[in-house]
């Protein structure tokens, strides 16, 4: 016998369900029927250290589709176009080039259906507290979860700290509304070579034809070791369009 998910949501509560289990039941109803379009635009500046020159900022956007069974992204010709001129003319590791490169399927697929990521999170989440708060003005329940994912073990790395502190704002219905993620990790290579990077990130989210869509993220921190001292400071957006 199937439940529905709301079926399901309401006997979790009964039985003394914290807000995570809830989370959990919520994102599992969202299956992602339908079609769903927009414009995804990265805004991405980091700053080298050991250079003297300021911040570079680098700017992309693609068109996006998802209809439940097939991914459709359609990147600008000048962009592209663009892109090739940098690299060919004396920039082999130019920015838009990479930025074009590191925007993968596998990354625009998380952004308009980040459902089925953040269940994967959540099975390495522990839930440290929970309090009632709002967001945006509106009734909201606050949790604080601890994270822990799996690390791929590597003879060549010793890993010292791996954190992920994260704060979840859910609903009435338990979807998530916001969160920001805290993360550090401190690891050496071959003993004699250190590294080291603190970040944060800032996500909204919406739903939007049974997806849980990332519409929102913003991402800053810091990177040393490695023959490299970085800050980095990156922005995300998916904008939904509507009446298609």
């Amino acid at each position: 016998m199937k439940f529905s998910p709301l079926l399901l949501l309401l006997l979790a509560q009964a039985a003394g369900a914290t807000g995570l289990d809830e989370m959990k039941t919520a994102l599992s109803g969202l299956q992602g029927q339908g079609v769903l379009r927009g414009m995804y635009e990265v805004h991405q500046t980091s700053t080298d250290l050991d250079a003297k020159k300021g911040p570079e900022t680098t700017v992309a956007n693609a068109q996006v589709s998802d209809d439940g069974s097939a991914l459709d992204i359609r990147w600008d010709r000048g962009l592209l176009k663009r892109a090739a001129e940098d690299a060919a003319r004396a920039k082999p590791n130019s920015s838009l080039q990479m930025l074009i490169g590191q925007t993968s399927a596998t990354r625009l697929a998380s952004t308009v259906n980040y459902a089925p990521k953040l269940l994967d999170m959540l099975t390495h989440a522990q839930l440290r507290s929970e309090k009632a708060d709002t967001y945006q003005g509106k009734p909201a329940r606050l949790l604080e979860l601890s994270v822990k994912p799996p690390m791929d073990e590597n003879g060549k790395v010793s890993i010292k700290e791996n954190s992920h502190i994260a704060q979840v704002w859910i609903g009435a219905d338990g979807l998530p509304l916001a969160a920001t993620v805290a993360h550090k990790v401190r690891a050496s290579f071959m003993v004699f070579i250190s590294y080291e990077e603190s970040s944060k990130e800032d996500m909204v989210f919406s739903v939007a034809n049974n997806r849980l869509v990332l519409v929102k993220r913003e991402e800053q921190g810091m990177r040393k070791g490695a023959g490299s001292d970085s800050t980095y400071r990156n922005l995300y957006t998916f904008n939904v369009k509507t009446g298609v």
